[in-house]
């Protein structure tokens, strides 16, 4: 699907905090990796702003905590979860 936001999960894998449009998707998948703002110019400088504010270091543990929510690793765990309780 072109609308999933592959890029932010690239970033949050990483550890790099997002900055992104508020939306139904983007809330799901970034929770507390990042900062949502209105989907336009004053929104994205306030985001920045928040997103400078806080601490880089603690921000960057949450943005790879919430990356590893989405990794491959973490899906098979699940699966394999799943299937030793059946």
């Amino acid at each position: 699907r072109t609308d999933y936001p592959w890029r932010i999960l690239d970033a949050l894998a990483l550890g790099v905090p997002v900055v992104a449009a508020d939306s139904d998707v983007h809330r799901e998948v970034l929770l507390d990796g990042g900062v949502l703002v209105a989907p336009d110019a004053e929104g994205l400088a306030e985001g920045l702003t928040r997103a400078l504010s806080v601490d880089p270091a603690r921000l960057s543990v949450l943005a790879a905590d919430r990356g590893r929510a989405f990794s491959w690793d973490s899906a098979a765990e699940q699966v394999w979860h799943l299937h030793a309780e059946l």
